[in-house]
């Protein structure tokens, strides 16, 4: 009918007048919520890194004050070479011996031992560690390192005799950082500048620092 023909004409310029986003739109949109993105995970890591290095500094004055209780005990800081036999002294499984004038630093025979174990200065079982700790007192712990938050055994350095270049007052504890990396100290157990400044050692977290 005549009267039909204006409504359907009316009725195609008004759905024309409708339209999605254009290739543009869309585009501003994504790169707006990409940024959002970055910015809120770039907070969310710095926060997460902020409360890492706070644990580590936590748990390096744990280890150290292990480390002043063995020296109380046995006269001396442990000469341990690595991140395990730290870990073995602290728990009591290493300690100085005397063969006449020869002071060594030995592992303690777990025949030499109580059923309660050797005298411990520390609680592994509340710090991050590899390895597995043993199920009985008076067994010694075997590949066990006290991790920081990023993995990585803390480090520990200090003499392995009771001769050597060793300078430094104390024992050298730290964390790598989240970067995992380290320039190690020299046998003096002095931190240089130039070491301190390493690019490997620049997010390094000392014990009392």
């Amino acid at each position: 009918m005549p009267s039909d023909t204006p409504h359907f004409l009316f009725s195609r310029r008004a759905g024309s007048s409708k339209r999605g986003f254009t290739l543009i739109e869309l585009l501003v949109v994504i790169a707006i919520i990409l940024v959002l993105a970055g910015i809120t995970f770039g907070i969310s890591r710095g926060v997460q890194n902020a409360q890492a290095r706070t644990s580590a500094k936590a748990e390096l004055a744990v280890i150290a004050q292990a480390l002043e209780g063995y020296k109380s005990t046995h006269g001396d800081y442990p000469w341990a070479i690595n991140s395990e036999e730290l870990t073995k002294a602290l728990m009591g499984w290493m300690k100085f011996m005397r063969t006449g004038s020869s002071l060594t630093f030995k592992e303690v025979e777990a025949d030499d031992v109580s059923a309660k174990g050797p005298k411990s200065f520390i609680d592994a079982a509340k710090l991050r560690y590899s390895g597995t700790l043993p199920k009985a007192a008076n067994e010694a712990p075997d590949d066990v390192e006290f991790l920081d938050p990023w993995g990585s055994a803390y480090v520990y350095k200090y003499k392995t005799s009771s001769s050597g270049s060793w300078n430094n007052f104390g024992f050298v504890l730290y964390s790598k950082g989240a970067d995992g990396f380290a320039t190690a100290v020299g046998p003096d157990g002095i931190i240089t500048t130039s070491i301190r400044n390493s690019s490997n050692n620049i997010d390094n977290i000392y014990s009392g620092e």
